[in-house]
């Protein structure tokens, strides 16, 4: 990722490399002899001018670089962040719907916890090469000294290495717990007012969420002490060196003291980049279980076919709207053991321009699949939907969604103007239909961004969208049960008055509705049951 971001990340990394090297190695060497009292050959005259040269030349570089990997570092996590909502915006919906939005949020978080990457890992390659440099003066002052000091911190660091393993792995249960979080938090605040209708939901989705961070917060807790012990033992190991150095070396090695004293300035050297090693393997464990995890998450979210088309394609042609054909549109339902739960049964009817249709029957005769194959979000298992007589295909169902308008019985009221209406008192055609919706005096106009701000009942929510709905100026508008949160008065000036206006604009409207009463304002009434049209009965729609 980063080489693509940066196509000379490899030549920069290359260079820091270089440079560190040089410093480490000539400031090693500089100390040491200093310490020692042993002169530079060829250079001894122009050891603090080397020393300042250095000092200088290595913050410059840091800086240089420091600099570069934070442009790098948000430039990546920007990237990341922005490319899960573009291929999510052009996922399926079924896919969507079946991936859960809590996933969604939890890869946003992977994306800002692998958004320190550069920077832990440009931190760790510095280290890594004092760290390597350090190692090989070892070697050159003293070779059977410097052996048994890296067998020491071999041994040391393959135990380390087991003991973070574990750590990865309870680290990896916290994320998955998260995901379960996620799933509760949106069931609690969706919810709320079901969760206050009832103690024991209140008291078992508490208990759900107690259990859940319960379990997450020991789990985090252990792994914290596991990393503070091999924090600690990264940290004491040194002072084990040193006495090694101290009182072993002598005895075993017969090491003179020009080599313990060079053994101990090495090591304590050696301190910073270890140290910071040592730290950053915590970070780097996290952002393993993100990669992981956003893998998975872009591996399902690829697999959508839908992805690489995009907005698809436009038809040859577009001479407005005359006919939707459904011709043997079947779908089915799975559960999570691909088990078969609902299916619509071959479905052959047409929606003609102008016409003024409702739908009703009970609760899982099929009415929401139907919405949803009408407004493409879902596609058929079999058979085909005609758009003035030119099947639609996954390359141009974008192009089919845009022709319609809908609002659903869930529908969301954004808090942006995403379809840039102009959405101020000056617009004649807004103010006409809030005064015909009765919202006048309720919202309020935010001329500098553009909005109505509006604190409103759901039913008033309904009057807004469809408000939004008619600015679109769409031909075809379907409405799933928008008139179920209206008052009694409203309901029935909704039935004998907006739908026959729609009608008179030139509009198609289909709505979902359980209001029997206001059947003759239809002209088309289509009863669903059990997957299947029960009647489609035809008759002429009561004038106003």
């Amino acid at each position: 990722m980063l080489q693509q971001k940066s196509k000379g990340f490899f030549v920069m990394l290359a260079l820091l490399g270089l440079i560190n090297s040089i410093w480490g190695s000539t400031l090693l060497l500089l100390i040491n002899n200093k310490v020692t009292n042993t002169p530079l050959p060829f250079v001894d005259q122009y050891d603090w001018q080397i020393y300042t040269v250095l000092i200088v030349l290595s913050f410059v570089t840091s800086r240089y670089f420091q600099s570069y990997m934070i442009r790098l570092t948000y430039d990546l996590g920007n990237d990341l962040g922005l490319s899960i909502f573009d291929k999510l915006r052009f996922t399926n919906y079924e896919e969507y719907q079946k991936l859960g939005d809590e996933k969604v949020r939890t890869a946003v978080a992977d994306v800002t916890t692998l958004q320190r990457f550069p920077q832990a890992f440009i931190e760790s390659f510095n280290a890594v090469v004092m760290v390597a440099i350090g190692v090989i003066y070892l070697f050159y002052i003293n070779l059977p000294g410097a052996a048994l000091i890296t067998g020491i911190l071999g041994v040391l660091a393959t135990l380390y290495y087991f003991r973070n393993m574990a750590v990865h792995q309870d680290m990896t249960t916290v994320r998955d717990l998260a995901n379960i979080y996620q799933q509760n938090m949106n069931d609690f605040l969706r919810g709320f007012r079901e969760i206050k209708m009832s103690r024991d939901r209140s008291d078992n989705i508490f208990e759900h969420i107690s259990v859940n961070r319960g379990r997450a917060k020991d789990l985090t807790v252990k792994t914290l002490i596991r990393h503070m012990g091999n924090e600690l033992m990264g940290s004491y190991v040194w002072y084990l060196m040193i006495g090694i150095i101290l009182f072993m070396l002598p005895a075993l090695l017969h090491a003179g003291q020009v080599v313990s004293s060079s053994f101990i300035v090495t090591l304590l050297y050696l301190m910073g980049p270890m140290s910071i090693i040592i730290t950053e393997i915590r970070e780097f464990t996290l952002m393993h279980i993100a990669v992981t995890r956003l893998e998975e998450f872009d591996k399902v979210v690829s697999a959508s076919r839908t992805i690489e088309l995009g907005h698809g394609n436009d038809p040859r042609a577009d001479v407005g709207f005359q006919s939707i054909r459904f011709d043997n549109v079947t779908y089915e339902y799975y559960d999570e053991i691909r088990a078969e739960t609902f299916r619509l049964l071959p479905l052959n009817l047409e929606i003609r321009k102008g016409e003024t249709i409702f739908i009703t029957g009970g609760n899982g005769s099929g009415k929401s699949t139907f919405i949803h194959l009408l407004t493409g979000l879902y596609m058929p298992k079999s058979g085909h939907i005609y758009f003035n007589d030119e099947c639609i295909t996954p390359q141009t169902y974008p192009w089919y969604r845009d022709q319609l308008v809908a609002i659903h019985t869930d529908h969301c009221l954004f808090t942006e103007n995403y379809d840039d209406f102009e959405l101020n008192r000056n617009n004649a055609r807004l103010m006409e239909l809030l005064n015909k919706m009765r919202l006048t005096d309720i919202v309020t106009f935010n001329e500098q961004k553009n909005v109505i701000k509006a604190t409103l009942s759901k039913g008033q929510q309904k009057r807004l969208a469809l408000i939004y709905a008619l600015m679109e100026e769409k031909e075809i508008i379907i409405l799933d049960e928008w008139a179920a949160e209206q008052d009694p008065v409203f309901r029935a000036f909704f039935y004998k008055v907006l739908v026959p206006e729609m009608k008179a604009m030139g509009k198609t409207v289909i709505a979902v509705t359980h209001d029997d009463a206001y059947f003759d304002y239809a002209e088309r009434v289509l009863r669903f049951d059990y997957g299947r049209v029960q009647s489609d009965v035809r008759q002429p729609a009561m004038a106003v």
